[in-house]
Order: C-alpha cells, then structure tokens, then sequence
C-alpha cells in the first residue's frame, strides 16, 4: 500500500457520511456536534498501526542465480520462468527459501518454522514449481482449443470438459503434483491469488506457448466456493454452472480492460482463458496440476464417488513412473492438535492409501509450515504419528529475523519532519487518491531530491 494515511483518512470519511445521512438529526446544532465527536481521534475508529516487514537473512542470490546453479541443472533451470513472479524486482531469496528449495530437491521432507511475513509460501511453493518446470519438457503439445470450448456461448448449451482437448488428456498425464491443504478458506483465497500472478501472468503464458506446446500448468481450488454442486446430468446445475460461467468470463473481461487499475488487481479474479480451473466437474473430468482445499472438502472427497477419478488419475499417473512425486503441503500444521488433529491425520492416510502409496513411500513429498515444530522428541512424535512417517525424513527449516540496531529509532526519528515535508509536497489532500509517486513529474522529482538530500544522500540525476 502507497498510501496507509490517505487510505485511513478516506475510510474514516466515508463512515462518517454514512452515519450523518442514516441517521439525521432535526438540530444543526446537534449534527455539528456530533461531526465535531466523531472527528475525534478513537471514536469512531483508531489511528493505523504500521508494522514492519521482519527481514531475515538473505541468501544473496536472485532466482536467476539459483536456477543457474549445478543444483539445478538437471532439468530445473526452467524454475526462472514459472516462479519469476514470486521474486519481483529480481529480489534476492531468503537463505531459508533457497535451503527448503535445496532440501526438497535432494529428497527431504520440510517442516518451515520462520515467523509470519518470512515468506514460507515460496519455501513450498518454489520445490512444487520446480519439479512442474522439469516435468514439462516430457509433456505432448497442446492443440488450439475447440470451437466449443466455451461451452455456455453454444445457442444450445452442454457441458464440456475444459481440458479434454489436451495432449496430456490422451496419454493420461491429468494429475494432482501438488495438494495444498489449508485450515481456512480465507487462507485458500490469498493462495489463489498468489497462483495467479505466478502461473496466470502473460510472460509464463506467452513462455508456456512459445516452449512448451501451448500447455499451462492447472490449479484449481476445491471448497464449497467453487461451482457447482450435483451430477452433469443435473439440468439445474448445469445451467447454475452456465450462469456462474457467464458472470466469470464477464468480470474476467472487465478486468484485464481496465487501464485505471494495478496489474495486481486482475489477479484477485480468475483468467477465464489461464490455467485455472473453472468448476469441480472440470476438476473432476482432468485433474489439475495444483488443487487447494481444506481438510472438511477434502475428508467429503474422499467419502464420494464423484470425486474419485481425481484420485484414481492421480494414483494411475504415479504408477506410470516411480520417479514421479506427489507434493503433499500442509500450511498451519501447529493448528491440527487434538483431537481434531487426530481426525486429519486419518484423512491424510486414507488420502495417500487412495493415490496408491505407503506413508513413507519416496514418490511423496510432505512439505509443511507450522510456528511450534522444533528439533525435540515431542516434535518427533507429533510429525511420526500426524503423518504416519518417520520423523527422520523431516528436515526443520528455520531462521531467526535480522534485528534493526538498537538506536535505528532514535536516529529516524531526527528526520520525522523530512518526511512530513514529503509526504505535504507529494500528496497535499489525503482525500485524493494516490498512487507510488512518479519521478518522471518535475514536482515529485523536486520533492524526492529535496528528501534525498534531508537524508544525507546524494540525489540520483535520474
């Protein structure tokens, strides 16, 4: 966010007119009073608390260096083109995610301890994409598809398989690599998004189509979100299905047309021509790549028919070469205590009876985050009996966060004015929109010289 005061403010304003127009009263005099208490600081809302990115230490390499490693060359150098977008600005990696990438490349399981904001997405993320980016070289081209690929635009609308039409749909090469179970759908939403810009942008489309035969690398979200419920054979939800299809491609469109908003907002919708999924029969017809889920939808999947060429695909592809590995991800594993941890961890053995594997098969992968697993015998026994594996496989990830010296306050707060002036000259109204400050304008170039300057820095000429 470019703007936490302005966003505050704005806020704040527009819940105040809200009140004052619900809720009139007959006296000026009063509603001028009451506008003169709501003004007031803690009344109607508390001022913003700004929290810091914890910085922990850096393992000095951008991806681009880690993929032209001799760690990576046998076949995941192509890593650099799926997972770009996880490292913008060619930020380098954190040593904890270039030693979880390490550790899962060289057969271990993880279990990734480092605190909220370290970035333990990528430490599971980053191995997942490396073994799809070795993968697609062996996959069959993708042919142009079908006129009725979008099926709901016929005059006489029938279902059909968003995928059937793929190379990897004839040679049975459908499958979950990876499956991502969380405790939270919202955790499920914000993962959806990440995938999105990762594995949905226009530069890994474009590469996918110039490189790979025009596949793309399928996720899909499986919660009681993702349309729709009930047999093909069902006309009502087929035509629940045609309708929430419909609004999609809509928004879809509306979205990549807007030239007002940032390139990260079209993420937070799904691409109707990306890699994922639109409903649970497309799931269920060819399964993806990457299926998000949590462990209630998952236990029902497991319990119905409906669902089980899913696993029945997933288990024929794992049969068909024993150098292939299933991902299984685990995020929040500290949350899974109890009794109610108990009951996942029955799910996740009957989940990998169903795929065709033992619980310490070398074709599974268990890559897992959690804020209380530690090098002890407790932690032993718990990640032993909640995954039915030896301890032994796990390997714990963790770093400790690089402190701020101690004076860094004290020092900062010499230059509270500096600031103040920059943000008066960049953004005078807090009520007016504001996006990162152009330098290319002559006034917020003048006003980031003068900052520089403030600071004790030499103004870049740029």
């Amino acid at each position: 966010m470019h703007d936490l005061v302005g966003a505050y403010e704005r806020m704040n304003k527009v819940y105040q007119w809200y009140i004052e127009s619900a809720f009139p009263l007959r006296y000026e005099a009063l509603s001028e009073e009451r506008k003169e208490l709501l003004a007031r600081e803690g009344i109607l809302s508390q001022p913003p608390i700004l929290e810091t990115i914890p910085v922990y230490p850096s393992s000095g390499m951008s991806l681009l260096d880690v993929c032209q490693r001799d760690e990576m060359q046998n076949g995941y150098e192509n890593l650099y083109h799926l997972a770009k977008a996880l490292f913008p600005n060619d930020r380098k990696l954190y040593r904890h995610q270039w030693n979880s990438l390490k550790s899962v490349l060289s057969g271990s399981d993880i279990v990734v301890t480092t605190g909220t904001g370290s970035g333990k997405t990528e430490c599971f993320l980053l191995p997942l994409l490396a073994e799809l980016s070795k993968e697609l070289s062996s996959w069959p081209d993708s042919p142009k598809s079908p006129p009725d690929h979008k099926w709901w635009k016929s005059e006489v609308p029938d279902w059909k398989s968003q995928w059937e039409h793929t190379g990897r749909n004839q040679e049975g090469l459908h499958a979950i690599r990876g499956l991502i179970l969380y405790p939270l759908n919202a955790l499920v939403e914000d993962q959806m998004r990440r995938l999105r810009s990762t594995l949905d942008s226009r530069d890994v489309h474009s590469w996918l189509d110039d490189e790979h035969g025009r596949n793309r690398i399928l996720f899909g979200r499986y919660t009681g979100q993702t349309p729709v419920s009930g047999e093909k054979s069902n006309t009502n939800a087929v035509k629940r299905l045609l309708n929430s299809l419909q609004e999609m491609e809509r928004t879809s469109i509306e979205i990549r047309q807007q030239t007002d908003m940032g390139e990260e907002m079209r993420y937070h919708f799904p691409n109707i021509d990306g890699g994922e999924m639109w409903s649970r029969w497309d799931m269920q017809a060819t399964p993806p790549d990457i299926l998000i889920t949590n462990y209630s939808m998952l236990n029902i999947m497991l319990m119905r028919d409906i669902e089980s060429d899913i696993f029945m695909k997933t288990r024929n592809w794992l049969e068909g070469d024993s150098s292939r590995k299933f991902f299984l991800v685990i995020d929040e594993l500290h949350s899974y205590r109890g009794t109610p941890g108990t009951e996942v961890g029955y799910i996740l053995r009957l989940l990998i009876d169903r795929i065709g594997l033992e619980p310490n098969s070398d074709q599974l992968a268990v890559l897992a985050t959690s804020a209380s697993v530690t090098e002890d015998e407790k932690s032993d026994n718990f990640l032993q009996e909640f995954f039915g594996r030896d301890a032994g496989r796990f390997k714990r990830i963790s770093e400790e966060q690089e402190l701020p010296e101690a004076t860094t306050y004290i020092n900062m707060r010499d230059y509270q004015q500096n600031f103040e002036n920059f943000a008066e000259s960049i953004q005078s109204n807090p009520f007016d929109l504001m996006s990162q400050p152009d330098p290319g304008l002559s006034d917020n170039q003048t006003a980031m010289q003068t900052l520089a300057t403030a600071l004790g820095q030499q103004p870049s000429s740029k």
